[in-house]
């Protein structure tokens, strides 16, 4: 195989032979005729062939020339493409949101992130908060909210803020079940969206357990397990910011008038290795900063 020592004379080559001139090339691409003419005999010496002839009109590819040419052309528009494509790709940045978060936090503040990162594409993607689960998660977002403990080994995680934790049902579910206090749970349905290690950790906390048969339903999101638990299919434990609207309105109630800590909080994930590019690591301080001062 034929190694050219200098990608700098494929670049002279292609210039020569669009203008059919070393004047021309030199003038082109800001160098001089001697260079020019350098590069070109050194290609033709590398190659063991004639890639130009003299003319009347100027210089003229030869036939080992042409051919040269035409795949020089297509691998400069190739390589002119995957550029613009990687060039393209760090001037958009992907953020993985699970839905209730994109919904209830971030989407009311589109506006300001635009106005910080104005020369930046985001595409805001969401997940059922299975961003750590995926194989590759770079092909699928920069970075990502997760709700969880926070242990994941191949993310960077950033707690964003603690949070409380409220069980809340439909009035017809608590006076249907006479739920009153935080045993009672142990016979309602418990709606969840991953596992129910929160609730065992709820109930530890309310100083009961959770039981072996507790009757339980897994749903796929936060705005399904939101509107069964409206519907009365059940009781759920929320983070308690994000169902004021909804205690507020009536259309769920707090059996026990109060919210619990947790161990489980949203984190801002960046999976580890390659750092982040420059406008995905600015879009990521900018949900930090939002993220701290909406802790204070």
């Amino acid at each position: 195989m034929v190694r050219i020592r200098n990608i700098n004379s494929i670049h002279v080559f292609d210039s020569v032979a669009r203008f059919g001139s070393v004047t021309k090339a030199a003038h082109h691409s800001g160098s001089t005729q001697s260079s020019v003419s350098y590069h070109i005999k050194k290609l033709e010496a590398d190659l063991g062939v004639v890639l130009f002839r003299r003319t009347a009109h100027g210089l003229e590819l030869t036939e080992d020339g042409a051919r040269l040419a035409s795949h020089v052309d297509a691998g400069l528009r190739q390589i002119g493409k995957g550029i613009e494509e990687v060039a393209r790709r760090h001037a958009t940045v992907r953020v993985a949101l699970v839905p209730m978060f994109a919904s209830r936090f971030v989407s009311s503040r589109i506006s300001r992130l635009q106005q910080s990162c104005p020369d930046v594409e985001v595409v805001l993607l969401n997940h059922n908060n299975t961003f750590v689960d995926f194989p590759d998660p770079r092909s699928f977002a920069d970075f990502g909210i997760q709700w969880g403990r926070g242990n994941w080994p191949k993310f960077h995680a950033v707690r964003l803020w603690d949070e409380r934790l409220v069980a809340v049902c439909s009035p017809d579910y608590r006076a249907r079940l006479a739920i009153g206090q935080p045993a009672d749970v142990q016979r309602c349905t418990l709606l969840h969206v991953d596992d129910k290690r929160m609730w065992a950790e709820w109930m530890e906390r309310c100083g009961t357990t959770l039981r072996a048969e507790q009757s339980s339903m897994m749903l796929e999101d936060r705005h399904f397990q939101l509107s069964s638990t409206i519907n009365g299919l059940g009781i759920s434990l929320f983070a308690e910011w994000l169902v004021r609207g909804e205690l507020a309105s009536g259309a769920l109630v707090n059996p026990f008038g109060q919210s619990w800590p947790t161990s489980f909080s949203y984190h801002l994930v960046t999976p580890k290795g390659a750092p982040l590019p420059p406008g995905a690591k600015r879009v990521r301080d900018w949900f930090l900063k939002l993220a701290s001062e909406t802790a204070r």
